[in-house]
């Protein structure tokens, strides 16, 4: 039986044949290439990776600019003069102020963390979108070579259907059967061709649905090589790989939240610096006649001050908030604490299940090898004994159907094993 099977559309009764062989491989590649694909998992682990690159910029001190004008009306305190206006005053104000942490509680160092915990998080989810589309793809890819056997296997049934046929035409003219016999046969030839129908168009479906895993055009027309099945290096991973590493990952994700709401208890150390000016309407030359309003330039060089200062803050008291979220972050970790234990469990329990499968269906293809080559016997003798005329037609096809279906469960356990060899330990 040939491995390689043209998969197309039936047009007027022809297979339409594809451009190019296919191989697990290079489906693989191009299903990772695939960026639309892994659109939102790619697009997480870049933020949070532009988050981290500009996280240091917080040790840089903050720097603000402030401008006010004001228009005051009655007695008050003119805060440039020092004195009291009675009439109305018109003043403006600029300023630069400036501040920096220099003691925090080491939150600095436990928010980095926290980044690049989340970043792995991020990561290992896009390995497991990846995962899953590679066990999407080898599936589609190993049922297109199961559509391909069958097709052959339907294609050899309509052969063998059109050899009875001759046969029986000779033993027809010899007067050993009736033409009911041949009727049996051409309906059962025109049952396998509806078969075939059926496979082709199933097969064109899902090379549809793998294109679109591949992100190729949808019509592009692929030779799917079983072949390629024993010579891929790239195996996949059990689903439950990726979900004991993302367990994991949140669980170093919730210590180091625990650590940044930690360093709230420690107290803040800043330093702080700004200069400003202003002008006002109410700051007046008195050594003049008429007592005229200073030069606006004048007072801007007059009013200029500048201050530096450290400040310490000391959290004290707020509420219970810091013991509430001690108890919860515990929780927290206990339960996730739980869920790597029952992960790492969960993925024993699966590679064992699936060694025992493995062992298996090398058990059932070692033995349908055997039963195969009977099968295969008892048909060929069937041939002889309907010639001589001592076996009926129905029993002759029996034969025939019993061991192309025992043929066709051994081609899909080659199948099943072989996506079972892909997955990695």
């Amino acid at each position: 039986m040939k491995w390689n099977v043209f998969i197309g559309f039936i047009v007027a009764g022809s297979i339409a044949y594809g451009q190019g062989v296919l191989s697990l491989q290079s489906c693989l590649d191009k299903v990772e290439e695939n960026s639309l694909q892994t659109l939102t998992e790619v697009n997480l682990v870049s933020s949070a990776k532009v988050t981290l690159q500009f996280h240091w910029w917080t040790l840089l001190p903050m720097l603000n600019a402030t401008s006010g004008v004001n228009t005051s009306f009655g007695r008050r305190l003119d805060p440039f003069t020092n004195t009291f206006a009675t009439s109305s005053v018109n003043s403006q104000s600029f300023g630069l102020n400036s501040s920096v942490p220099i003691v925090n509680g080491f939150s600095y160092f436990h928010k980095r963390n926290f980044l690049k915990a989340s970043i792995e998080r991020d990561e290992t989810g896009l390995k497991r979108k990846l995962n899953e589309l590679k066990i999407r793809a080898v599936e589609t890819y190993l049922t297109l070579c199961d559509l391909s056997v069958r097709t052959e296997l339907a294609e050899l049934r309509i052969e063998k259907y059109k050899q009875i046929q001759d046969i029986q035409k000779l033993l027809i003219n010899e007067g050993r059967i009736n033409a009911i016999d041949t009727l049996k046969s051409h309906y059962s030839l025109l049952n396998e061709q509806d078969v075939l129908v059926n496979l082709l168009h199933e097969a064109k479906l899902m090379e549809i649905d793998l294109n679109f895993q591949m992100g190729l055009p949808l019509n592009t027309e692929h030779t799917v090589d079983i072949s390629s099945l024993f010579v891929s290096e790239e195996k996949v991973q059990f689903e439950e790989v990726y979900l004991a590493e993302l367990v994991e990952a949140e669980l170093e994700l919730t210590e180091n939240q625990w650590k940044i709401e930690r360093s709230k208890l420690f107290p803040v150390i800043s330093l702080n610096g700004l200069v400003g000016t202003g002008f006002s309407t109410n700051n007046k030359n008195y050594l003049l006649d008429g007592t005229p309003t200073k030069p606006y330039l004048g007072q801007i060089r007059e009013n200029l001050y500048e201050g530096i200062g450290f400040y310490l803050n000391i959290p004290l008291f707020n509420r219970g908030e810091w013991l509430k979220t001690r108890q919860l972050s515990r929780i927290k970790q206990t339960e996730l604490t739980g869920k790597v234990e029952l992960t790492n469990q969960l993925l024993e329990k699966r590679q064992l299940e699936h060694r025992q499968a493995r062992l298996n269906l090398k058990a059932k293809l070692e033995q349908n090898k055997q039963q195969i080559n009977n099968l295969e016997m008892i048909y060929t003798k069937s041939i002889l004994l309907y010639r001589e005329g001592r076996l009926t037609y129905p029993e002759l096809e029996a034969a025939l159907m019993e061991w192309q279906v025992k043929l066709a469960e051994c081609e899909r356990l080659k199948l099943d094993n072989q996506l079972l060899e892909h997955y990695e330990y």
